[in-house]
């Protein structure tokens, strides 16, 4: 049964589902068949992911969240566009496969346009 489904091109949610169940000398297929997909195309390598928060402003004002609007405890912040940048250029120097920017949700213009310009600086 594995190498029925481990030989399919796609696979549906129960393939999945039954392969996340696994045990025994399926399990260890399944893990050594998945080591060989990602030696194939990542190889043995580790893929650093910068993740630059550059402020926790947020005018959402979703409950669950931290970082929402009516939270007054929450110390607010707002990094400059150079240390933005400057994190960005450490990621590209270290050889960083990717950066994330984060932020707080603000909806205006002036936030999108700020956003625009660093990523058109950045890349």
């Amino acid at each position: 049964m594995i190498k029925d489904i481990l030989n399919k091109s796609q696979l549906t949610k129960d393939d999945i589902v039954n392969l996340l169940k696994t045990q025994g000398d399926d399990r260890q297929e399944f893990f050594e068949y998945s080591a060989k997909i990602k030696e194939e195309y990542v190889q043995n390598k580790v893929y650093l992911r910068g993740l630059i928060e550059f402020s926790n402003i947020c005018g959402k004002n979703c409950y669950y969240c931290g970082i929402r609007r009516s939270n007054t405890k929450v110390k607010r912040y707002k990094l400059s566009d150079d240390d933005i940048l400057n994190a960005a250029y450490y990621a590209h120097k270290n050889n960083y496969g990717s950066i994330v920017m984060q932020s707080g949700e603000l909806e205006s213009k002036k936030f999108t346009s700020r956003v625009t310009s660093l990523l058109k600086r950045i890349s």
